[in-house]
């Protein structure tokens, strides 16, 4: 039997937030390096801004207040990507690479890398 999702708690979007140390340089790499589209940003006060990014399917959310600061850690985000081999050819002499692009013994091909403070972010394509 399939079980059916509950009305109550299907999710209309998934909404990945960040509270980075550093706003700025890390609003850059997903902004700059990674490419990801601005929905929505504001800067209403020193510790009160923030920016939306649209990841396909889900949302990035970066924001500022630093009192809330805690280093990620226990956890990744892993992305589909069209084409895995294209993406690598911009990071395979960062600095900032996790692992290396392979292929995986569950079908699909991932690197990782790492944002400016230290989160991986896995990115593979399915055969």
């Amino acid at each position: 039997m399939t079980k059916k999702w509950n009305p109550l708690t299907k999710v209309g979007e998934f909404r990945f937030k960040i509270y980075p140390k550093d706003f700025e340089l890390v609003r850059n790499f997903y902004e700059t390096v990674l490419e990801y589209p601005v929905v929505k940003e504001w800067d209403s006060a020193k510790d009160d801004k923030g920016v939306l990014f649209d990841v396909g399917g889900t949302t990035i959310e970066l924001l500022s207040p630093k009192d809330v600061y805690k280093p990620i850690g226990g956890c990744g985000l892993s992305l589909e990507v069209v084409d895995v081999w294209k993406l690598w050819k911009k990071f395979e002499n960062a600095d900032n690479i996790i692992f290396p692009i392979r292929d995986n013994a569950w079908g699909d091909t991932s690197f990782c890398v790492s944002d400016p403070e230290g989160f991986h972010i896995t990115f593979f394509t399915k055969p």
